[in-house]
């Protein structure tokens, strides 16, 4: 059972099916998702609480280990935010709550704070039916792509896999190793050490969450696989996705083939989750032609105000 803030509890297992409850309510926001929250809790420091109906995470940043706060919900989301600001500032949290949703900064009127949108972790959402046929223009360099690598290769061929398996397992460990072997022989940036991190943890749990995995092989090699997700309301999630792209046109062979299977389990909008203004990533994902985002904001303090948090705090508590 998730407690009630101040107390926080570390994320687990257990806590599956209470924190999809929370999730029902909302659009799917990748960073809640409770796969997501489970697997990328690398260093196992995640922690939980509720708060006035909200549901509260202490994240830790990847690159800093410094943790930071933010939370899901629409109820009293001022009174909420207010305290958990003031908790940040007695507990050296930073002062500035991170992923907070469209549905709970609106309900944000206070002059005092300052609201802003957090570009880098936009949510993409898709089309699986126009990228299972990437007809038209907007599609013409995808669709000829995925032509090529599919005459280039006829052998080539797009197949679901037990995450479970072992031996599975191994062939997606390699393809990570290669894809990092061939971005340092061209010295582009290829730290996968945290990545890779979150998809040991995800598979060491593979069973437990309700994940598609699908592979392009060619004879017996894999060449590049897709870790997904089908969600409540008909949608699905992105969570991991490499290939070898010394095989031109592989992504989007295996975007397209993987489109066309979710739509026939009735998804019809597919999140890619963020960019993190990673320039290549911005513009692969843009150029997939997104249908819309989910937005996702910061919240802080007004600098005006900052030294007027406990007073701010107990004038949200008296309305």
């Amino acid at each position: 059972m998730i407690p009630e803030f101040p107390n926080f509890k570390k994320l687990e297992l257990s806590d599956k099916k209470e924190i999809e409850k929370f999730l029902s309510k909302f659009p799917p926001y990748s960073v809640f998702n409770f796969t997501n929250l489970w697997a990328w809790d690398i260093r196992a420091d995640r922690k939980i609480a509720k708060l006035n109906g909200n549901l509260v995470v202490r994240f830790t940043d990847y690159e800093t280990k410094e943790p930071f706060l933010s939370f899901l919900g629409v109820n009293k989301c001022e009174s909420t935010v207010f305290t958990l600001l003031s908790f940040a500032g007695s507990s050296n949290i930073s002062p500035k709550l991170r992923f907070i949703t469209e549905e709970s900064s609106m309900r944000l009127q206070s002059v005092n704070l300052l609201v802003k949108e957090d570009r880098d972790n936009f949510d993409y959402f898709f089309s699986t039916a126009e990228l299972a046929k990437l007809q038209g223009i907007k599609f013409k360099k995808h669709r000829n792509l995925a032509r090529r690598f599919s005459e280039k290769y006829p052998d080539a061929v797009f197949q679901l896999k037990d995450l479970s398996d072992l031996s599975i397992q191994n062939k997606l460990h390699l393809v990570l190793r290669q894809w990092e072997q061939r971005k340092k022989m061209q010295n582009k940036a290829c730290d996968l050490k945290f990545e890779k991190k979150a998809l040991n943890r995800l598979l060491k749990n593979a069973k437990t969450h309700k994940l598609i995995l699908s592979c392009i092989f060619l004879h017996d090699a894999l060449l590049g696989f897709s870790i997904d997700e089908v969600l409540p309301g008909r949608n699905a999630i992105a969570h991991f996705i490499k290939a070898d792209n010394s095989f031109r046109g592989i992504y989007e062979f295996l975007n397209r083939e993987l489109a066309q299977y979710l739509t026939t389990l009735k998804i019809t909008l597919w999140n890619w989750q963020q960019d993190l203004n990673i320039k290549n990533l911005r513009e692969t994902k843009l150029g997939y032609r997104p249908i819309a985002f989910l937005k996702r904001y910061t919240v802080s303090l007004n600098a005006a105000h900052e030294h007027d948090l406990q007073k701010l705090h107990k004038e949200v508590l008296k309305k």
